[in-house]
C-alpha cells in the first residue's frame, strides 16, 4: 500500500516527514489542524503511535478522591467549587480511608485532586499521605495539581521543591496534570484570571520531575483558545519533556 495516495501532493512532504519520524514544527501543526482530514490524522496518529509502543495500550485502576470542593479560586468553566456553605464539603481523612478501603483490593492507584482549600498546607496533606500510605502501601499515590502544590506551599511558607520533597517522603508518588488549562495568559486572564500563571504551572511540574516525581499534563481546549494557542501550548510540554523526561502521559481535555 503506498500510503501517499491518501495524501495531496501538497500535503505529502509534511506526512512524509511525519511518517519518517521527524519532529514537526509549530507552524507544520497548524497546518495540520487547518489542512488534513480526520481520517488522515487518524492514519498519521496510528503510525506514531506504533512506532513508540506497537499495538499495547496502558491503563490503571483507580479510585479519585476529592476531598473538597472550597476554593480559593474561582474558575469561569468550573461547576464544581462550593458557591455557598450550604453546597460545600469536606471528607475528613477517615472518610477517605472508608472510601479506598470500599475498593483497594480492585485498584492499583488513588488520585487526589479537589478544591484548593483557603487553610490546608503541606503538613496537612503529607499527615493525608501518611495515612493512606500506611493502610494502603501497594496504591500509586497521584495526588495534587500544580496550583495545589503552590498554594499549599505558600500556606506553610515553603519553597515548591522543599514541599514536594516532604510530601513524596509521606507517600507521593506522582503529580496529575490538571490545571494547565491553555498556558497563554490572555487565555486565562478571560477563564481563570485568579489562577496562577501557565509558567508556574510548568515550574511545579519541572521541580517534581527533578527530584522524582513523575506526572501527567493536560490541556483543556475547546472555549476561547484560538488553534495556534493550542499549539503553543503542546509545544511548551514538548520542551519540558526534552528537558526532565518527566512526563507519564498527556490528557487532552474537552471543554463541556
Amino acid at each position: 500500500m503506498n500510503t501517499m495516495e491518501y495524501f495531496t501532493n501538497n500535503l505529502q512532504p509534511l506526512a512524509e516527514k511525519i511518517l519518517s519520524n521527524q519532529r514537526i514544527s509549530e507552524e507544520e501543526a497548524l497546518t495540520l489542524f487547518e489542512n488534513f482530514e480526520l481520517p488522515q490524522l487518524s492514519l498519521l496518529a496510528t503510525h506514531r503511535k506504533e512506532s513508540v509502543s506497537g499495538n499495547k495500550v496502558f491503563y490503571n485502576r483507580n479510585i479519585h478522591i476529592e476531598p473538597t470542593n472550597i476554593c480559593v479560586y474561582n474558575c469561569r468553566f468550573c461547576s464544581y467549587r462550593a458557591t455557598s456553605e450550604t453546597d460545600s464539603y469536606i471528607f475528613p481523612t477517615e472518610k477517605i480511608i472508608e472510601k479506598i478501603s470500599a475498593v483497594a483490593d480492585n485498584i492499583t492507584e488513588v488520585h487526589i485532586t479537589g478544591g484548593v482549600h483557603p487553610d490546608w498546607g503541606v503538613y496537612f496533606f503529607a499527615d493525608l499521605l501518611k495515612n493512606i500510605k500506611t493502610q494502603f502501601p501497594h496504591l500509586h499515590i497521584k495526588a495534587f495539581t500544580a496550583v495545589e502544590i503552590a498554594y499549599m506551599c505558600k500556606i506553610d511558607k515553603l519553597e515548591i521543591a522543599d514541599g514536594l520533597r516532604i510530601l513524596k517522603d509521606a507517600g507521593l508518588s506522582s503529580l496529575p496534570g490538571g490545571g494547565a488549562e491553555i498556558f497563554d495568559e490572555s487565555v486565562r486572564e478571560k477563564i481563570s484570571p485568579e489562577k496562577p500563571s501557565g509558567q508556574l504551572w510548568l515550574d511545579v511540574h519541572r521541580t517534581a520531575h527533578l527530584i522524582g516525581l513523575p506526572s501527567n499534563a493536560t490541556m483543556l481546549f475547546g472555549h476561547v483558545e484560538s488553534r495556534a494557542q493550542r499549539i503553543a501550548h503542546m509545544s511548551a510540554l514538548r520542551a519540558l519533556q526534552d528537558e526532565t523526561h518527566g512526563f507519564n502521559c498527556f490528557i487532552p481535555l474537552k471543554f463541556r
